[in-house]
């Protein structure tokens, strides 16, 4: 089982993004680190999920090389109090290092020594070393008194190896820390402190110059960039240049001058990103140029001028509008032709510089929910993807081929919401309804947008009586308006290579699914949600604590009212499915049991519950049913599988077959496909993240559970898995392939080799 698309948006703080001169972008998502390979097809592509804290993550950036070279290493910190550096090949609230030998590693040295700097809420500031055997101890710790270190950034003093280290205090002062070469053991001594700014520093980069002398860039929330500039006292001035006060220090009988070169305005808010143009390989001297963001939602380059020397702007970007909270981080490129910054959503914004427009170009990048993912569901026809979550969005996903090979991207926002989304459920091909944290459900229908976007990607034609061309959400408004547009275009001639997915910004504004219907009956906020697989009628339940409220509601479809209410159960339904053959309705709930209905002459009765205590003793979270309708399986927090055959006895309600996972099961789905005789394949997910595939056997006299793999929470989630879907496809194919969403905010989608499934 391989995970062939993962969708996952940043943490929302800064300096959670970095890319490297390895071409590769680390950022955090919720507990863990993901790596994101930009230059995989156009959009790129998540590669891998590394976890091991415990909390969220606060920083993560790659270790830095010197004379540009790739990483190998990067270096995440953690709420937890955690800072963890992973190597390639192996498995706080601010953190940075700095390689004190970089060279190629002798027989004897497994790593290159490193140091590494935490900072926490406590007020400290802790200095680590790595040595080359890879042990790593704490050499000392700085103490600020009251005052709390903000941001922390290393470098080397010019023309020398000796460790150099800025750290921005509570006070909006910077202070620098060097070691003296003299000393036997590593430790940094205060010899400097740089004021100006007026509010707390976020950001700060060192940059060598061309004349070898050190930049160092700091932003504010002052909204202000003042570059600080590090050089030994021999250094010449020209004539005519207009001489800073100057602040001394003296490290190896060296006099070292810190003057401010230049103070950057241009900016309308706070500043959190800041970072210096990378270094080029066949270019030894440095392009002086600088990118910094801000909350202002713009991000600028800076650059000198060439006769004067005078820092100006010379490129702005970003958004105008909208619902953006404005920029945490930003980066360049290894090849500086690319830049990138990190929002408050958690969405990822690249431009690109077009050597024939020349210009910077926005680009499609990989997106993902910045919030708990809590519900998915495939279309009919195994199209495309939609996830809802506690971020307020539902979104569409969906896959194009360039070449022979599969891509995925989010390519609708159907649905933004003033509410936590909770659940949902594709009705048609392209009609869906969602429940959310109130006590109406919502029913949408595709736009005429969503078919020229999934004509190009799926090469389908199968659109009937589109209600509008797309759809806006007025001010103030929680209800999507359909819009029209007289001036239609159409897609006759494509080819789906050509696709470009839409980028952050069309998702936002301009892929919205009008809303159909609304549907009232219910008492509290709208927890579960499931449809007949004709579409004909849709189930839903609500948060309850009584009888009367943990009803289950039917609607027709068509009419949009209510035809029966459903009551069995005592407490909150927390999932239902109908049968594949839609003659039963299965519900679980937190009351401990599972209640069973029957379809006759179109109306739903109850025919069978389960005792409190006949399997189960804990919520029960989960259910699902095999595809060819013979069997329906429930998953609880005790962490026991019930298998259960509806053809049930009065008196014999007790399950065919059940399975202890020992570890609390909160997601359950069966495989669509028959993979041979008197076999299922069931997919589990666990409140601990890990999702596990089980071949489930019955025979006449028995049943047989094989495992087939386990994925830990790396691979799978690191955090409860909500919900699980096999994709409806081809029985031919050999491929399964399972959609995952869970608590970390993280959705994927794997691929299962049917082949290996059948060989057990």
């Amino acid at each position: 089982m391989t995970a062939t698309y993962v969708s996952c948006a940043c943490n929302r703080v800064p300096h959670s993004v970095d890319w490297g001169n390895n071409g590769l972008v680390c950022f955090a998502v919720c507990h863990a680190v993901a790596i994101y390979d930009p230059f995989i097809s156009k959009i790129g592509k998540v590669t891998n999920t590394l976890h091991r804290h415990r909390e969220r993550i606060n920083t993560v950036r790659w270790i830095k090389r010197t004379q540009s070279k790739a990483e190998s290493e990067l270096l995440s910190s953690s709420v937890d109090g955690t800072a963890i550096i992973w190597k390639v090949g192996d498995i706080l609230t601010f953190s940075n290092s700095l390689y004190l030998t970089d060279d190629d590693l002798q027989n004897d040295e497994i790593f290159s020594k490193l140091l590494i700097c935490t900072g926490s809420i406590k007020g400290d500031l802790q200095i680590w070393l790595r040595n080359t055997s890879g042990d790593i101890k704490c050499l000392q710790t700085l103490t600020f008194g009251e005052k709390l270190p903000i941001e922390a950034c290393f470098s080397f003093l010019p023309n020398t190896n000796l460790p150099l280290l800025a750290v921005a205090i509570e006070n909006s002062t910077i202070e620098l820390y060097v070691i003296n070469s003299n000393v036997i053991k590593l430790h940094f001594t205060r010899v400097q402190i740089l004021v100006g700014h007026e509010d707390w520093v976020r950001c700060m980069d060192f940059n060598c110059d061309t004349d070898n002398s050190l930049l160092l860039a700091s932003g504010s929330q002052d909204a202000m960039i003042r570059l600080w500039k590090i050089c030994a006292n021999d250094t010449k001035f020209s004539s005519n240049e207009l001489h800073q006060k100057e602040q001394v220090f003296i490290v190896d009988s060296i006099k070292y001058n810190v003057t401010l070169e230049s103070v950057l305005y241009g900016h309308e808010s706070w500043i959190y990103g800041i970072h210096w143009y990378p270094l080029q390989l066949n270019n030894k001297n440095r392009i002086l140029r600088l990118l910094s963001c801000s909350l202002d939602k713009s991000m600028i380059i800076w650059e000198p001028d060439e006769i004067t020397g005078i820092w100006s702007e010379k490129v702005r970007v970003g958004e105008v509008g909208g619902n953006l909270m404005g920029f945490y981080g930003c980066k360049f490129s290894y090849n500086g032709l690319n830049i990138l910054a990190h929002g408050y959503q958690g969405s990822f914004h690249i431009w690109e510089y077009s050597n024939t427009a020349k210009n910077w170009i926005p680009k499609s990048v990989p997106s993902g929910h910045f919030a708990e993912v809590v519900d998915l569901c495939w279309d009919p026809n195994g199209r495309f993807l939609i996830t809802a979550s506690t971020d307020q969005t539902t979104r569409i996903h969906a896959p194009w081929k360039n070449g022979t090979t599969e891509f995925w991207h989010e390519i609708g926002r159907p649905q933004v919401h003033g509410y936590n989304i909770s659940c949902l459920v594709m009705l048609t091909p392209y009609m869906f309804a969602s429940g959310a944290e109130e006590k109406v459900v919502r029913i949408f229908t595709a736009p005429t947008t969503f078919k020229n976007c999934l004509k190009k990607i799926a090469n389908v034609d199968d659109f009937k009586n589109m209600v509008a061309d797309s759809a806006a959400v007025p001010a103030l408004g929680l209800t999507n308006k359909a819009t029209f547009n007289d001036n239609k275009i159409e897609v006759d001639s494509f080819k789906n290579e050509d696709y470009i997915p839409p980028t952050e910004e069309e998702l936002m504004q301009h892929t919205l699914w009008p809303e159909l219907q609304k549907l009232y009956g219910h008492g509290y906020e709208i927890f579960s949600i499931t449809a007949r697989h004709d579409g004909l009628l849709l189930a839903t339940a609500c948060k309850s604590a009584s009888r009367e409220h943990s009803a289950i509601l039917l609607w027709n479809t068509n009419t949009w009212t209510q035809v029966q209410k459903l009551t069995s159960h005592q407490l909150t339904v927390t999932q239902m499915e109908f049968s594949p053959n839609d003659k039963y309705l299965v519900s679980v709930s937190r009351d401990r049991r599972w209640s069973l209905f029957e379809c006759k002459d179109n109306v739903y009765t109850l025919i069978a519950t389960s005792k409190k205590d006949s399997l189960h003793t804990r919520i029960i979270w989960c259910c699902s049913w095999t595809h060819d309708s013979s069997f329906f399986a429930t998953g609880s927090r005790d962490g026991k599988i019930g298998i259960w055959n509806p053809n049930f006895t009065a008196d014999n309600i007790v399950p065919t077959t059940s399975l202890d996972v020992k570890h609390s099961v909160t997601a359950l789905v069966f495989s669509l496909q028959n993979i041979s005789e008197h076999s299922y394949v069931l997919a589990i997910g666990f409140e601990r993240g890990y999702i596990e595939i089980q071949k489930l056997s019955v025979f006449t006299n028995n049943c047989e559970w094989e495992r087939h793999v386990v994925y830990d929470s790396s691979k799978a989630h690191h955090l409860t898995v909500k919900r699980l879907k096999f994709r409806p496809q081809n029985e031919y194919s050999n491929i399964l392939q399972l959609a995952s969403c869970g608590c970390d905010h993280i959705v994927k989608v794997y691929d299962i080799d049917i082949l290996k499934l059948r060989d057990l």
